[in-house]
C-alpha cells in the first residue's frame, strides 16, 4: 500500500472522530445520547475509528505525522475506556454488555468488537523488553536455574520410564508392521480373485477389449479429479476452505511482505529524524543562544523593575511552579 492509503485512512479516522464528538455534544440537549443503545452504538463506532488509527499509525514512513497520529490515538484509546464504563453502568453494573442486537442494527460482524492491543506498545518499548529478558538471563545463568522448553512442547503427562518408552515404541511399530502387511495381503488377495476370474471364465482380453477397460478406469480417475477440483473451488468460494495458492504468489505473503519494507523505512526516518532534532536544537544554540539569553535576561529585569515597591524597596513574589514560574514572566 501507498503512503496516500494510510493518509486517507488517517483523514477518515479523523473525520469520523469529529461526527462523534458532535454526536455526544449536540446543540440540542435532547439529541444526547441517554440509553445503553445509543452508547453501544458510539462505542462500536469508536472501536473502529480505533483500528483505522492504529493501522495508519502502525504503516505511517512520516515521524512528523506519527506524532499527531499518536496523540489521536492514545485519546481514542482513554475515550474507548471511558465509554466502556459508562456501558457498565448503564447495564446495571454488570460488566458483560450484550451488543449482539447492534451489530445485527448496524450490519456488523462480531469481529468488530475485538479490542487488539496496539502494535506501538511492544514496538516502542523494544529496548527495554530486550534489556529485561537479557536481565532475565543472566539470573538464570547466575544462580543455575533449570531452563523449561517452550509451554507447547511439555507434555500434560509424566515422563515415561525408558522401559514403558521403549516398550510404547515396540508396540507401534508392531502396529503398523502389522498394518502394511495386511494392505498387503489383501491387494494379493485381489490379485488372485481377479485371476482366477479370468481363468474359470475362459475367454481372454482382446487388445480392443483391454483398451477399452483402460480408457474407462483413466476417464473415471480424470472425471474424480474435476469433480473434486471443482467441489475444492466451490469450497474456497464460499470462504468454507482456506485458498491454497502458490506462496510466491499469494497476495497475503506479498502485504506482509509490503509491511515489513514499511517498517524498515519506518526505522530509518525516525532515526533520521531524531538525529535532526539533535542538531537542529545545537544549531539553534550556537547561533541564536546569546541573543535568547539576553532578551530572557532583559524581560526578567523588567519584571523586577515594574513590580517593586517604590516605598518598601521590596520585590514581588516570585511566580510558583503552578503558575508557571518563570515561564509565566516571559
Amino acid at each position: 500500500m501507498a503512503n496516500v492509503t494510510y493518509d486517507i485512512l488517517w483523514r477518515e479516522a479523523m473525520m469520523e472522530l469529529l461526527d462523534q464528538l458532535e454526536a455526544e455534544n449536540p446543540e440540542d440537549p435532547m439529541l444526547a445520547p441517554k440509553d445503553l443503545a445509543e452508547w453501544s452504538c458510539i462505542y462500536i463506532k469508536y472501536l473502529q475509528i480505533f483500528r483505522k488509527l492504529e493501522t495508519s499509525y502502525n504503516q505511517m514512513v512520516h515521524p512528523q505525522k506519527r506524532l499527531d497520529m499518536k496523540r489521536a490515538l492514545e485519546a481514542c484509546c482513554g475515550r474507548i475506556l471511558e465509554v466502556r464504563h459508562w456501558l457498565v453502568k448503564l447495564n446495571r453494573g454488570l460488566d458483560f454488555v450484550n451488543l449482539d442486537d447492534i451489530l445485527v442494527d448496524l450490519k456488523l460482524t462480531p469481529d468488530v468488537l475485538e479490542v487488539a492491543i496496539p502494535r506501538y506498545f511492544r514496538e516502542d518499548r523494544a529496548k527495554e523488553l530486550e534489556d529485561r529478558g537479557k536481565f532475565l538471563e543472566a539470573l538464570v545463568e547466575k544462580y543455575s536455574v533449570p531452563r523449561h522448553k517452550d509451554a507447547e512442547s511439555i507434555s500434560s503427562q509424566a515422563a515415561f520410564h525408558e522401559e514403558d518408552a521403549i516398550a510404547m515404541l515396540q508396540l507401534n511399530e508392531r502396529g503398523r508392521q502389522a498394518r502394511a502387511k495386511a494392505r498387503m495381503m489383501d491387494s494379493i488377495k485381489k490379485q488372485r480373485q481377479l485371476e482366477d476370474k479370468r481363468s474359470r471364465s475362459g475367454i481372454p482380453l482382446t487388445s480392443e477389449d483391454a483398451t477399452l477397460k483402460i480408457q474407462k478406469v483413466a476417464r473415471g480417475y480424470i472425471s474424480r479429479q474435476r469433480l473434486a477440483a471443482a467441489v475444492r473451488e466451490e469450497l474456497e468460494f464460499l470462504k468454507m476452505r482456506p485458498v491454497t495458492t502458490d506462496p510466491k504468489k499469494d497476495p497475503n505473503s506479498r502485504v506482509e511482505q509490503v509491511m515489513g519494507q514499511r517498517k524498515v523505512v519506518q526505522r530509518e526516518n525516525q532515526a533520521e529524524y531524531d538525529e535532526a532534532i539533535v542538531v537542529l536544537k545545537q544549531k539553534v544554540k550556537e547561533q541564536e543562544g546569546q541573543d535568547m539569553r539576553e532578551t530572557i535576561q532583559d524581560k526578567i529585569n523588567a519584571w523586577f523593575v515594574e513590580t517593586r515597591d517604590s516605598t518598601k524597596g521590596t520585590y514581588a513574589e516570585f511566580p510558583e511552579k503552578e503558575e508557571g514560574g518563570s515561564r509565566g514572566i516571559l
